[in-house]
């Protein structure tokens, strides 16, 4: 039996800060050590230069580069060579693809397959072969894309799109081949990465995995972009070896630590920590957060059912949610300002859960008032009382600490503080089950609307549009440093949430706390810096654009902004979607990390089961088993607004980017806007590796890219003015119009 040498070594790197595997379990994603390859690239490569020792953890060039003299320096990292250029012929045939005309794009190209122009042709079977593989044809998509590089044999591109191709075909050896043959037409690290990783992915399901092991090993220590995968994959391997099966866990915590949206190393880790049958609240962890995010997912319940019986107390206690004791903020000062209404614990479709019980605690006097009555009581500060749903009269009671009904009520009430700096915690909130929602407890500012339904009772926060923006801040931008970029998040806050006062101002609320922008988790987390933010932007109204923002950023945005000096020269087809996909950062994008090994909310990958995928659009449509991924309307640079998902008995749309997100994985994409190989098994997709940039929407306002901005001395009007370049800025304090 051949012993993982590869995976020891990788061990043997890691030395004492690498956790044992029971640590790993236990542990969360922030408490693991640095992995290795933390060090700066640029140092491992003047390290290989033999001019320094060696930093502990890294490894030499000499040893990391086989085929191809790759210097590891960020010159090298953060430069490309892609080339976005396509024949002028074909260009209205991608904007034909963009706009989800997909069979008249498919067909559009195969219109120009035989041009005179070989370089045309080239291209169009190019496409083609790309558009082949979405829709399932695998056997035309290998011909179109042995065509196009039979009339271009010197285009690195196309031989690794070649090898792409037939790795997904499932034809293993022969993309090895490709990818290989690929590493003699460019030394570029775009390139070569992708080969390198499509080479590592050929021998792991050949069987050969002791060689996968050496080629994630390289991976894993010389491309930031791709540490959290490899991590996953070196996971995946030790698990499947007794000589390395304890390894597993810490490959995985690591695969976690470099990005926390990795769903298949979270369940290989679920999976693992049933091992430890001496820590079984770990194991109920693990599932919870797995059927909490897929509630299709009938394995991952059946486990958390089990571990729960072990569980010695509230198993509710065990989740993940946040507690409080009493309310921490206690008193803010209020802002006088339109008043916003906003449901509280929402589900993953901004639809608020309707909740069976719940327990209020305020800092200040608290008093219930009914539509009709006016008051009927009050309550000392600090002194709870609990809400619970009348299953019988289908009304709420409102109790004391004893259980003992003071008020009944079967039409909405409003409970309040004397104060208006008073706060109001909401904690215990009870659903109908316990992963209908984040359940965590909240601190409000402002009134609680409580709303009896059909099934439960719903909560919705009334609130000063100027209090909730510190606490939108605390949520949203809790890794931003600088003010500027606070302050300009601020004016697209408050912009934002008062144009969905107007929106829904006949809906009996106007935004969720678990909305695709708005994320509220409570004042509770809100700091100075923040509330200094909203302050000093205040009386500031934004109007003239369209509105909104995301986390981090790539090189190109839904809105055509660079985030960067050096504008890509990026228009939309499907073989340039790939390319971008391929593309490295450039060292001056704005959202860059300080960290160079935390590149996961820019740049990503991940490998998703297509069963499971299968399973989840099942649930809605029964498509039987998963053949083709079919993207249909796309943003004009390509990022999928919608998807057919189509199968051995039929097919069903998915119709927004969230749907598309939840159905892929569960809703862990970073973003819509990545590309995928199709792995197929026979005429069935077991697989599917989605290569994806940024993390968001790609609307508006980039966070990441703000406080880079910020850092770099851009004011916040001069953030605004780059991110919305149309917009108009008023200071109706001073009439100043920017």
């Amino acid at each position: 039996m051949r012993k993982y040498t590869v995976l020891l070594s990788i061990l043997a790197l890691c030395a004492a800060p690498c956790l044992s595997a029971r640590q790993a379990m236990a542990a969360p994603a922030s408490a693991v050590a640095p992995a290795v390859g933390d060090a700066s690239y640029a140092a491992q490569d003047a390290a290989a230069s033999g001019t320094d020792t060696l930093p502990a953890g890294t490894v030499s060039k000499n040893a990391l580069v086989t085929r191809v003299n790759l210097q590891l320096s960020d010159n090298i990292l953060h430069s490309s060579v892609i080339d976005y250029s396509q024949p002028s012929e074909l260009a209205d045939v991608a904007q034909k693809c963009a706009a989800g005309e997909t069979d008249d794009c498919y067909f559009s190209y195969k219109a120009f397959e035989n041009a005179a122009d070989p370089a045309v042709a080239a291209r169009a079977n190019v496409e083609l072969s790309i558009l082949s593989l979405q829709r399932g044809l695998v056997k035309q998509a290998l011909a179109y894309i042995n065509k196009a590089a039979s009339l271009t044999p010197d285009d690195p591109f196309v031989e690794l799109t070649r090898g792409w191709t037939l790795f997904s075909a499932g034809k293993y050896k022969q993309a090895r081949k490709s990818f290989a043959d690929m590493l003699y037409l460019t030394a570029d690290f775009e390139y070569a990465s992708s080969a390198k990783l499509g080479t590592a992915l050929a021998y792991y399901f050949e069987g050969n995995k002791e060689q996968a092991a050496a080629d994630f090993q390289y991976i894993y220590t010389s491309n930031p972009y791709l540490i959290s995968f490899a991590a996953y994959m070196m996971g995946q391997i030790a698990s499947s070896r007794k000589d390395s099966r304890k390894l597993a866990p810490v490959f995985l915590q690591q695969a976690l630590s470099h990005d926390s949206h990795n769903y298949p190393a979270m369940q290989l880790l679920a999976k693992l920590s049933e091992k430890d049958k001496e820590n079984k609240t770990v194991s109920f962890q693990y599932y919870s957060t797995l059927y909490s995010l897929d509630p299709t997912n009938k394995k991952a319940g059946k486990k958390v059912q089990k571990y729960a019986k072990d569980l010695k107390a509230d198993p509710s206690a065990y989740l993940f949610y946040l507690r409080l004791d009493q309310p921490i903020v206690q008193e803010m000062a209020s802002t006088p300002s339109e008043k916003i209404k906003m449901a509280l614990y929402a589900d993953r479709w901004q639809q608020p859960v309707q909740l069976q019980s719940v327990t209020l605690m305020p800092s200040g006097v608290m008093s219930v008032h009914d539509e009709r009555l006016g008051q009927v009581l009050q309550s000392p500060s600090y002194v709870t009382r609990v809400l619970e749903f009348n299953a019988q009269t289908k009304g709420i009671d409102f109790k004391d600490a004893r259980g003992h009904v003071e008020f009944s009520a079967r039409r909405p009430f409003v409970v309040r503080t004397d104060k208006d700096d008073k706060t109001l915690l909401v904690k215990n909130a009870v659903g109908p089950d316990l992963f209908a929602a984040d359940m965590s407890d909240k601190e409000l500012k402002g009134s609680l609307w409580v709303v009896p339904a059909e099934n439960g009772m719903l909560l919705i926060n009334e609130v000063n549009v100027e209090d909730l923006i510190p606490a939108l801040l605390a949520t949203q931008a809790r890794n931003v440093e600088e003010a500027a970029a606070l302050q300009a998040l601020s004016v697209v806050f408050r912009a934002a949430l008062k144009e969905a006062l107007q929106n829904n101002a006949q809906e009996p609320y106007h935004i969720t706390d678990n909305d695709v922008y708005f994320k509220f988790k409570g004042i509770n987390l809100t700091i100075q810096a923040m509330l200094d933010a909203a302050k000093s932007s205040r009386g500031l109204e934004l109007s003239n654009t369209s509105l909104g923002y995301y986390a981090s950023c790539g090189t190109v945005s839904y809105d055509a902004l660079a985030n960067t000096e050096a504008r890509p020269d990026y228009t939309y087809s499907p073989a340039n979607l790939v390319k971008y996909m391929l593309s490295n950062p450039p060292a001056d994008l704005y959202s860059a990390p300080q960290d160079p090994t935390q590149w996961s909310a820019v740049k990503w990958v991940y490998l998703y089961d297509g069963q499971e995928i299968a399973a989840r659009v099942n649930t809605r449509s029964k498509i039987g088993k998963l053949r083709a991924l079919v993207p249909q309307k796309l943003s004009p640079q390509g990022r999928i607004l919608s998807m057919r998902f189509e199968g051995s008995k039929g097919s069903y749309l998915a119709q927004t980017p969230q749907e598309v997100d939840y159905l892929l994985s569960a809703g862990t994409l970073r973003s819509t806007f990545f590309d995928f190989v199709p792995m197929y098994k026979g005429k069935n997709i077991q697989r599917v590796l989605v290569r994806g940039y940024d993390t968001g929407t790609g609307v508006g306002l980039c966070v990441a890219g703000a406080d880079g901005l910020a850092k770099d001395g851009s004011d916040y009007q001069g953030i605004i003015k780059y991110y919305f370049p149309y917009a108009r800025i008023l200071d109706t304090q001073t009439g100043e119009l920017h």
